[in-house]
């Protein structure tokens, strides 16, 4: 596991190390996980490094802009951002 996180540092960090927070800060009785925090793209597990399907290339594009607050509802739109398979950002094939 990274450095415990500091929420006084990094404001963001919900945002991509949540289940990291949780697994330090464990919750008491009667308390929930957050379903926000659990949906968000960042937070999702890293996916395989050869994979390529819409939903793996949307996690990792998210956790580039943690900040940005993506949900798994977003995946469809993320994707339309990207460029096709096989092409870099400029249109060249890679």
């Amino acid at each position: 596991m990274a450095e415990p996180l500091d929420l006084d540092k990094d404001p963001y960090a919900l945002a991509y190390r949540y289940r990291e927070y949780m697994i330090e800060h464990p919750r008491g009785f009667l308390q929930y996980c957050n379903p926000y925090y659990e949906m968000l793209l960042a937070n999702q597990p890293d996916p395989a490094a050869d994979a390529t399907d819409d939903h793996s290339r949307a996690i990792r594009y998210a956790k580039e802009h943690y900040e940005c607050f993506y949900e798994i509802r977003d995946i469809r739109r993320i994707i339309t951002w990207l460029p096709p398979l096989g092409k870099d950002n400029h249109g060249s094939v890679a």
